[in-house]
């Protein structure tokens, strides 16, 4: 079942993407607020040649990562905490919590581009070509990003295997 926002039309994912990349809960309901009304303002302007979805991601990223820039950072308390699944013991449940915690923080503390391909390609599922066209970039450079970004996490989460 897809989640939506606080109006039922609109998908979830742009405040999805933006709190994966900016870690911050109020920060990401402004990128996803702002990145929808500068969609629908911009609406004249898009072109036919990617998706639109392609085009929204387009506008959230480049939302989120300017926000970055500008200084603030990535909170990393603020970032989604897993789901409890109402199956398993609180032992069970405390670790994914802690699991949770370690992936969200080795994530904010990664570079912006490696963040960004990571967020886009494996929460949301994105392919290689649909990457490097949210983030202007090539196939091959998307593919550097997530290589370095893996090895890093991979480093980084080196006790929870």
């Amino acid at each position: 079942m897809r989640t939506r926002c606080w109006f039922s039309g609109i998908p979830r994912w742009p405040y999805r993407v933006a709190l994966r990349l900016c870690g911050n809960h109020h920060d990401a309901q402004d990128i996803a607020q702002d990145a929808l009304i500068a969609a629908w303002e911009n609406l004249a302007r898009f072109k036919a040649d990617s998706s639109f979805s392609t085009w929204l991601y387009q506008i959230v990223t480049r939302r989120a990562l300017n926000k970055i820039t500008r200084g603030r950072d990535a909170d990393r308390t603020d970032l989604p905490d897993p789901v409890a699944d109402p199956g398993t013991g609180p032992a069970v449940q405390a670790e994914r919590n802690l699991a949770g915690e370690a992936v969200n923080g080795a994530l904010a503390a990664l570079p912006l581009p490696q963040r960004a391909v990571v967020v886009l390609h494996h929460f949301e599922g994105l392919s290689y070509a649909e990457v490097a066209e949210v983030t202007r970039s090539s196939v091959p450079a998307v593919r550097s990003h997530l290589f370095r970004a893996r090895r890093t996490l991979g480093k980084k989460l080196e006790e929870w295997r």
